[in-house]
């Protein structure tokens, strides 16, 4: 009887483990929901103003995280009265991002607000942001430096640093953050690989009927550039220095990749206190351990948009309203040569 007892508890163990190792696909989490996730951003620079509106993923299929919001209304009021309507992409590649006209950017002094409309009807929209001014970047001095704490073949370890100098303003409540935008001149556009060759027609490689180890590079006709972004947030509060001046700002570390001439753009932006706490919250989950989970789920939540109908209702994201400064500078990096050859 016992041995009887034994053998069968052995078969429902190897069948249970059998069952386990069978692949779990579209699963849906009973406790995880999908969110509005929202991108959107309003400056008075002359460029496409836009909003990106998307779902968060409800499922574990190995698919995208987010899917494209479509067909939604959006637009802008200002408190002047004006209207302005956004337009959606009609790129399939570019789906769920609404534009506004190639005319409009914002004003300083001029409060605005979001609102939006889904397909089904419910409408969201922000809380009144003013678009406040940025101050003059008085002054900007770059230092190339080599950070021996990383490896020879570690980016970080050879970049700049960027300093700025510029004048708080006198009234309380400002909040700043520091972007920045590297061009690189692109010798080659396109690179086909295994002795692909480009089709003009089709703008593809086409691969050839018997592979090689032959790579093209086909030369750019005209002047091209590969971007790079800061991907790091900044951002400071004038609560403990209100109407000084300040001095020797680290506002930016650009990684150093090659030794060409080095072209950047610095925007040092005036943006609202709904923003701030929104990146600063953001800032704080990614310095805890590494992960978004580490802190309350709140953290992550939009500050300054609701649900018309639900004001309980959670969304992803930020309207963010914000004035900019913008320098330029280029660098022959002669002296970041000299310091990385002997490192």
């Amino acid at each position: 009887m016992k041995r009887f007892s034994y053998l069968y508890i052995l078969i429902f163990v190897l069948f249970n483990l059998v069952a386990c190792i069978n692949p779990v696909s579209d699963f849906e989490q009973a406790a995880y929901l999908k969110f509005i996730t929202v991108e959107a951003s309003l400056s008075d620079l002359t460029e496409a103003q836009k909003v990106k509106l998307y779902w968060s993923a409800d499922r574990i299929d190995g698919t995208s995280g987010f899917t494209p919001i479509t067909g939604a209304k959006v637009w802008l009021t200002t408190a002047s009265g004006s209207t302005i309507n956004y337009v959606e992409s009609g790129v399939s590649a570019a789906k769920g991002v609404y534009s506004s006209p190639d005319t409009f950017k914002g004003a300083v002094g001029e409060t605005y607000t979001l609102h939006f409309r889904l397909s089904n009807g419910k409408e969201y929209e922000s809380s009144p942001e003013k678009m406040r001014k940025a101050p003059e970047i008085e002054n900007l001095i770059t230092r190339f430096e080599v950070n021996d704490v990383y490896g020879k073949a570690d980016p970080r370890r050879a970049g700049f640093n960027i300093y700025a100098d510029f004048q708080d303003d006198p009234a309380a409540g400002d909040y700043y953050q520091w972007f920045w935008k590297h061009y690189e001149r692109a010798e080659f556009c396109v690179t086909c690989y295994s002795g692909a060759k480009y089709n003009f027609a089709t703008t593809n490689c086409d691969p050839p009927r018997i592979p090689t180890d032959e790579v093209w590079n086909y030369i750019c006709s005209a002047p091209c550039w590969n971007l790079t972004f800061s991907n790091e947030l900044n951002i400071m509060s004038d609560a403990l220095m209100n109407g000084q001046r300040l001095t020797g700002k680290k506002v930016a570390r650009v990684p150093f990749d090659n030794y060409s001439k080095y072209y950047l753009r610095l925007e040092q932006r005036s943006i609202t206190k709904d923003a701030y706490d929104y990146y600063q919250s953001l800032s704080n989950q990614t310095q805890n351990t590494g992960t978004l989970f580490d802190v309350p789920a709140e953290t992550r939540f939009s500050l300054n948009i609701k649900s018309k109908s639900d004001p309980t209702e959670k969304l992803l994201g930020i309207f963010d309203v914000y004035a900019v400064k913008k320098e330029f500078f280029i660098s022959t990096v002669k002296q970041a040569y000299l310091l990385t050859k002997g490192h």
